[in-house]
C-alpha cells in the first residue's frame, strides 16, 4: 500500500472598503490535512479541518478503499525540496493604519471616484509527503488591492477597477499607477472601427479557450486542439505556461496536489508555437496516454482533479511601448463574451483605454472586440510584456477587430 500526506495552512486579513473608508476587517486562519492511500488500483481519501492527526487520517483512508474508487498509483520518487517566502509584507497591527492613510491619499488624488471592495494580505504554506520519500514544502505571500471605482453621480454600480498585486507594497508606485488610470478615465477619446492591437490581461485572452486545453475534451475530439499535440499550430512568439513559480505566482505552491513538479515550476502548454501539454491528472494521463502536465488540484477530502493556477506568457518585449508602438486598445473591463465551438471569440468591452506608445491617453466608449482562435494566437499574435504598467501584470497583445457598441 502506498500513501500521500498533505497539509495546507492559510492565513489572510481582508479589509472591506466602502466609500473610500475601511468599515470592517476579517482575519482567517485555516489548516487542512489529507491522507490518500492506494491499493489494488484503488484510492482511499480522508481529510480534516484543523491540525491533522496523520495516524487517524491514514486509518480512515484505508477504510475508504472499500468504496472501490479506481485510481492509478503513480507516486513520484525521492525528492526533498523547500521554497519558502514567509517574510511579512505588512505587519498585521500596522495594516489598518497604513491602508487608511493610503486610501485617504488615493481619495484626495482621485476625488471624482467613490471606492469600494477589498484590500487583502494572504499567506500560504503547503506540505506534501509520500511513501516513496518525496517531501516538498512551499510557502508564499500576496498583497492585493482590488478596488471598484464608481464615477460619482453616474448611477452605475461601478465604472472601472483599480487593481494591484504583489509580494510587497510600494505606496508611491501604486498611487502613481492609479492616478494615470484616473486621469485617462476623465479624458474621453474616439476611435474609428477597424483592426487594432488589443492589449489584455493574459487570462482575458485565454480564459474562454481554457476548456480546449483539458485532456478529456482533447481526447473526445471536442477541442479545437484535438489531434495536434506536438504540432506547431501557433505563432513562434507564443509560449504559454501554467505559472507555479514562487518568484511570480506569489501565493501558489510550486508542486501540484499529486506532488508533481517541473524544473522551472511552469508546466508548459505551448512552447514557441508548438502544443506541448494539456491539463491532466495522473489518472487522465494514464487513461489517455497523455503527458502528465503536473497541475492537478484537490479538495482536502477529495480525489485529485484538473487544476490550474495562473496563465504565464513568455515576454517578447520589455515595455508596452516596445510591444505596441503607436495606437492600441487596452481592455480594462470586459464581461459577457464567449467563444463559439469553432473558435470565434467576441466580447463587449465596458471599459478600455486608448494607448499611444505604451501610455493611456484617454477612455474609449463601449466597444466590441472579436477574433478567431487560430488567428489570434497565430498570425495575429503580437507578443507579451510583464510588469508594465504595474507589478505582476502579464499582458498579451493580439490584432482584433474593434467596433463601437
Amino acid at each position: 500500500m502506498k500513501k500521500e500526506f498533505l497539509k495546507q495552512t492559510e492565513h489572510s486579513v481582508t479589509l472591506n472598503v466602502t466609500a473610500g473608508k475601511i468599515d470592517s476587517f476579517r482575519e482567517l486562519e485555516k489548516t487542512t490535512g489529507t491522507v490518500r492511500v492506494y491499493d489494488n488500483g484503488c484510492i482511499g481519501v480522508a481529510g480534516c479541518l484543523g491540525e491533522p492527526d496523520e495516524e487517524e487520517l491514514t486509518a480512515k483512508a484505508v477504510e475508504a478503499l472499500a468504496f472501490g474508487i479506481p485510481y492509478p498509483c503513480r507516486l513520484d520518487g525521492h525528492l526533498v525540496l523547500e521554497d519558502l517566502h514567509e517574510e511579512e509584507i505588512i505587519k498585521v497591527p500596522d495594516f489598518i493604519p497604513m491602508m487608511t492613510a493610503f486610501l485617504d491619499r488615493l481619495c484626495e488624488m482621485c476625488p471624482k471616484f467613490a471606492f469600494s471592495n477589498k484590500i487583502n494580505l494572504s499567506y500560504n504554506r503547503s506540505e506534501y509527503r509520500n511513501s516513496e520519500g518525496r517531501h516538498l514544502v512551499s510557502s508564499g505571500r500576496l498583497f492585493s488591492i482590488e478596488l471598484i471605482a464608481q464615477n460619482r453621480g453616474s448611477g452605475n454600480l461601478f465604472d472601472t477597477f483599480l487593481v494591484w498585486q504583489g509580494n510587497h507594497f510600494d505606496e508611491e508606485t501604486v498611487l502613481s499607477n492609479f492616478k494615470k488610470h484616473y486621469d485617462a478615465f476623465y479624458t474621453p477619446v474616439e476611435l474609428e472601427p477597424g483592426r487594432y492591437p488589443v492589449i489584455a490581461d493574459v487570462s482575458g485572452l485565454f480564459g474562454s479557450f481554457f476548456p480546449h486545453f483539458i485532456g478529456d475534451m482533447y481526447v473526445s475530439g471536442a477541442s479545437l486542439l484535438s489531434g495536434k499535440l506536438g504540432q506547431k499550430i501557433f505563432s513562434d512568439k507564443l509560449s504559454l505556461r501554467d505559472d507555479m513559480n514562487p518568484s511570480s505566482a506569489y501565493i501558489v505552491s510550486f508542486f501540484d496536489a499529486e506532488g508533481y513538479t517541473v524544473p522551472d515550476y511552469r508546466p508548459t502548454l505551448i512552447e514557441n508555437g508548438v502544443l506541448k501539454g494539456l491539463f491532466t491528472t495522473k489518472k487522465t494521463a494514464t487513461q489517455y496516454g497523455l503527458p502528465d502536465l503536473g497541475t492537478a488540484s484537490a479538495a482536502y477530502d477529495g480525489v485529485p482533479g484538473i487544476g490550474f493556477h495562473r496563465f504565464w506568457l513568455d515576454p517578447t518585449a520589455k515595455s508596452l511601448k516596445e510591444l505596441v508602438p503607436g495606437k492600441a486598445v487596452y481592455v480594462v473591463v470586459a464581461s459577457g463574451g464567449d467563444a463559439t465551438p469553432d473558435g470565434h471569440f467576441a466580447t463587449p468591452v465596458q471599459m478600455a483605454f486608448l494607448m499611444e506608445d505604451g501610455q493611456p491617453v484617454g477612455r474609449l466608449p463601449a466597444l466590441t472586440v472579436s477574433g478567431d482562435f487560430g488567428d489570434m494566437f497565430g498570425a495575429d499574435y503580437i507578443g507579451a510584456v510583464h510588469n508594465d504598467p504595474q507589478e505582476n501584470d502579464i499582458l498579451g497583445a493580439v490584432y482584433m477587430d474593434v467596433e463601437k457598441d
